[in-house]
């Protein structure tokens, strides 16, 4: 919608080599302007040092509402442990620590993620990045002006919205 080429969950067999092997000047970078997901907030400062100057946005919300849709995403479900050997476990160790759905280990990744991200990104890094709340109603109105583009015409997409009261994730 902004024009910028994005890649979400990036977990091509090249990305997945290149963090085993400690590489954070990711090849995927050639093809696309941004990343979001798993496994970029874990390494949010790696990236940076590789791309000094690029800009970050750091999703936040409410930490109670956060948790609750994580456990509710189906994928964190009991059954939904990932394979042992699988990107997504890779991932999920990476980031959380933790295989299996913790709501205390998720809640001390996330409000330490918050705390870490904020302090990396202060003083003269501050002009990197922007804290964006989406679910509190924040959108183009924050994003476009950081990015130093113009607002669409259009609403603000919300990929993940409430369904019949229960979180998708």
């Amino acid at each position: 919608m902004l024009g910028y080429r994005s890649g979400h969950f990036p977990s091509d067999p090249v990305t997945v080599a290149e963090l085993k092997a400690g590489r954070y000047d990711l090849s995927i970078l050639q093809r696309y302007d941004a990343l979001s997901d798993v496994p970029i907030p874990a390494i949010f400062a790696q990236l940076d040092q590789v791309w000094p100057g690029s800009k970050f946005v750091l999703t936040v919300r409410d930490p109670v509402s956060w948790l609750e849709s994580c456990r509710n995403a189906p994928f964190n479900q009991a059954d939904q442990v990932p394979k042992a050997g699988s990107t997504r476990e890779f991932y999920r160790v990476l980031l959380y620590g933790t295989v299996a759905f913790q709501p205390d280990r998720f809640t001390w990744v996330y409000e330490t993620h918050i705390r870490n991200v904020t302090t990396h990104f202060s003083g003269d890094k501050s002009d990197q990045l922007l804290v964006l709340n989406v679910v509190g109603g924040e959108g183009w109105g924050k994003l476009c002006p950081f990015l130093g583009i113009p607002s669409p015409d259009i609403p603000f997409p919300h990929d993940n919205p409430r369904s019949n009261g229960t979180p998708l994730g």
